[in-house]
């Protein structure tokens, strides 16, 4: 169900290239592949909202680089995607018709209750036919096919020494530093108040030390994101926290809480609710994953290889 799920939303994001012959008659050629046209209506329709997700982080000329380096990755992506349809239809390779049915009646079942009819009639206003529908649907299929037969990874063996050298080579990522269970309550500084701010931050401990719930008092007190959740930060390592911070955090007693510790920008004081030793997750607990990890690498790196053949092989220019 997943997948082909994954296969409707994708087809809907390219809806806009049902008329894909008078697209190329009015739109402009980004990329010819051998035979075949790319627009740059394809290019904005493979994009999505990506050139609209990165103006919200980007402004002024590292946008424009951002939007151009998005608009390359599309446009490569799409050229890929055509050479791997090319060749297998240079193959002789076809997707069977019932596939295609089956792949489509699942897709009405799940998101139309089997109503066929008001399935068509969803692809008519976005301006698509069953046919082109099935033709989009039959891109996908190819290929999901031949990555699956240029790439899996059924066949790739890693063989222990492999897996002893990353780990050897990766220590630092299988080992996991002392944690503790922190809540904060924060104070913030403002030029002038300090005195008064001083003050309150005292007052907080003074009820902590007579027994006030640390986490009401931060839900009342504290002035920062966490206050709702009533100061509580969760697990953090020592490298996590600012020094003046980590020095007392990492020697208060489960339970306990700091004094009041003022730093440049504001008071704090935190409370210690859990603590959890420093480990080392031996080679025999972290084989599975450093295996999956260097078959994932080697996945990459044959489709790479997969992807430059036929890039030789072929005709492609781009605009």
């Amino acid at each position: 169900m997943k997948k082909r799920t994954w296969i409707f939303a994708a087809l809907l994001m390219t809806a806009g290239l049902a008329l894909t012959a008078r697209a190329e008659l009015q739109d402009g050629i980004a990329a010819l592949v051998n035979d075949d046209v790319i627009t740059f209506s394809d290019v904005k329709l493979a994009l999505g909202s990506t050139e609209e997700e990165l103006s919200k982080s980007y402004r002024g000329e590292e946008l424009i680089t951002k939007i151009r380096e998005a608009r390359r990755d599309a446009l490569n992506s799409l050229v890929e995607r055509r050479l791997i349809i090319q060749d297998f239809k240079k193959r002789g390779g076809k997707i069977p018709e019932n596939v295609i049915e089956d792949e489509i009646n699942a897709i009405i079942d799940e998101h139309y209750n089997h109503d066929r009819s008001l399935f068509v009639k969803t692809l008519e206003a976005l301006g698509l036919t069953l046919e082109s529908f099935k033709d989009r649907i039959n891109d996908k299929l190819i290929v999901r096919f031949m990555q699956q037969r240029e790439i899996s990874g059924d066949h790739i063996i890693i063989s222990p020494y492999k897996i002893e050298q990353y780990y050897k080579e990766h220590t630092k990522d299988f080992s996991e530093g002392e944690k503790v269970k922190l809540r904060m309550i924060y104070i913030k500084k403002v030029e002038g108040e300090a005195d008064d701010q001083r003050k309150m931050a005292q007052e907080i401990l003074t009820k902590l030390n007579t027994g006030t719930d640390f986490a009401e008092l931060a839900k009342i007190y504290s002035e920062d994101s966490k206050a709702k959740e009533g100061g509580d930060y969760g697990f953090i390592g020592r490298d996590t926290l600012r020094p003046e911070l980590a020095d007392s955090a990492f020697t208060l007693k489960v339970g306990h809480h700091s004094p009041v510790i003022e730093t440049p920008d504001g008071f704090y004081i935190m409370q210690v609710v859990e603590r959890k030793d420093a480990k080392v997750t031996s080679m025999a607990d972290a084989r599975d994953m450093i295996e999956r990890l260097l078959v994932s690498e080697e996945r990459k790196r044959l489709q790479e290889q997969w992807i430059q053949r036929l890039k030789r092989r072929a005709y492609i220019r781009t605009f």
